[in-house]
């Protein structure tokens, strides 16, 4: 649904059967620009949304001066982008400069660092320093991310390298969560070939929480197998967290993706039936999220369309992976 200021708020509302913490959820685009705070939380409220875990954009997209269209979005022409350390400073200021009943609706993580230096934990810690009792998690940073891995300039990124196990080491120092993108496998890959990068980052701290963006998914990253993959991985690691967020639900929660091979039952239904015995099994590690990127058209849309999940989970469990799995990770000052 696409809203405008003069939509009743009202009459969404009314169709509202879930209270919801919207997880992932990015206040500036790759532009570093963003639709703000106040109508953030109208169309928050037009969600059934009472808070979100919100960070910045810790990439830019270079505009190339042979380019006379500005790109808007990292896929948007073949130019560059680069870690941006602003956006935290961006995402402070402008979080500060709002009343405090916008203000305590948001729990702002960072996320502006270059997790191929070795640096980026002194430069959170510093960040941590400089504006006390206000980061409440470190994220969404970024680990293999299939194009904008290829686009951004600098050496390849992997969770398990040097510079993000001193992240994580900060991190549970300071007990904070860390939410990383980290596809399980290249795109149009057949086998997760990443996987053992996650599972060598979980094992390292495990006093570290880690919630894993989109369990892994992006675009063109068909893994079959990845119910039950998730399954092991939420086993074997008990500081294992996971988002439902982007491409992940239309893929593998509602099966557009799965339906789509020869082999496998075209019914969608199965796959949300499956994904919800999973969530059951560990109803304290899910959370869902919108990833909305610093513009708020469709947002209603984005949070309604996980209803046909939730209805399948016991109230308890729903409760938890609409609310209280995400409340629960926060730091709390």
């Amino acid at each position: 649904m696409i809203f405008d200021k003069k939509t009743d708020i009202q009459t969404v509302t009314n169709d509202l059967k879930y209270k919801i913490v919207d997880s992932h959820l990015h206040f500036l685009d790759f532009t570093q620009n963003s639709d703000g705070f106040p109508e953030l939380a109208r169309a928050m409220d037009m969600s059934g949304v009472s808070e979100a875990i919100i960070f910045g954009m810790p990439l830019v997209k270079k505009w190339n001066n042979d380019m006379k269209k500005p790109p808007l979005y990292y896929l948007s022409d073949d130019s560059r982008c680069y870690y941006y350390s602003g956006t935290d400073h961006i995402l402070a200021h402008e979080l500060m400069c709002q009343p405090e009943e916008i203000r305590r609706r948001f729990h702002p993580f960072c996320c502006g660092v270059d997790c191929t230096d070795k640096y980026a934990a002194d430069q959170i810690e510093r960040l941590l320093d400089m504006y006390p009792d206000f980061w409440q998690g470190i994220g969404e940073i970024m680990s293999r991310h299939d194009d904008l891995t290829a686009l951004t300039y600098g050496e390849g990124l992997r969770i398990n390298n040097p510079t993000f196990k001193r992240i994580f080491d900060l991190a549970a120092d300071r007990g904070l969560p860390v939410l990383v993108h980290h596809n399980i496998s290249p795109q149009n890959a057949t086998e997760p070939e990443y996987r053992y990068e996650l599972e060598e980052a979980l094992s390292f701290n495990r006093n570290c929480k880690i919630i894993w963006a989109h369990i892994g998914i992006s675009r063109r990253i068909e893994i079959e197998e990845l119910l039950i993959i998730a399954g092991e991985l939420l086993h074997n690691h008990p500081n294992l967290y996971v988002d439902i967020s982007w491409v992940f639900f239309e893929n593998y929660v509602k099966g557009d993706l799965m339906s789509k091979m020869e082999h496998i039952n075209n019914s969608t239904t199965i796959f949300s039936e499956m994904w919800a015995v999973l969530i059951e099994k560990y109803p304290d590690r899910f959370m869902i999220g919108t990833d909305k990127v610093g513009h708020w058209s469709n947002y209603p849309a984005e949070v309604t369309k996980y209803y046909s999940l939730l209805d399948k989970l016991s109230p308890e469990t729903a409760e938890k992976v609409c609310r209280g799995n995400a409340l629960n990770l926060i730091k709390k000052y």
